[in-house]
């Protein structure tokens, strides 16, 4: 079974990106979506592995689909070294 850790702290990277561009604190997203700010704070930080109703919920709350999340984290999680590669050296 593949390793998805990476793609999920891409996957919280890309929501915190997409926080900051709208200038929003995670406080005001849970206000948002119902999702309480310690879970989205777990997200962001990568250590939080979301149910897809969460995603829904925090990507509406960020007015953004959730193909762009994904596709935004896809990019992210393609532009940073993996862990095995870095074990390695």
């Amino acid at each position: 079974m593949p390793d998805t850790t990476p793609f999920l702290r891409a996957l919280g990277r890309a929501l915190r990106e997409r926080r900051d561009e709208l200038d929003l604190t995670q406080e005001a997203v849970s206000l948002r979506t119902g999702v309480p700010q310690r879970r989205i704070w777990e997200i962001e930080a990568g250590i939080g592995n979301p149910t897809a109703r969460t995603l829904l919920r925090l990507v509406s709350g960020v007015d953004l689909p959730c193909s762009e999340l994904f596709a935004r984290a896809e990019r992210i999680a393609a532009l940073e070294p993996s862990t095995a590669a870095a074990d390695e050296e």
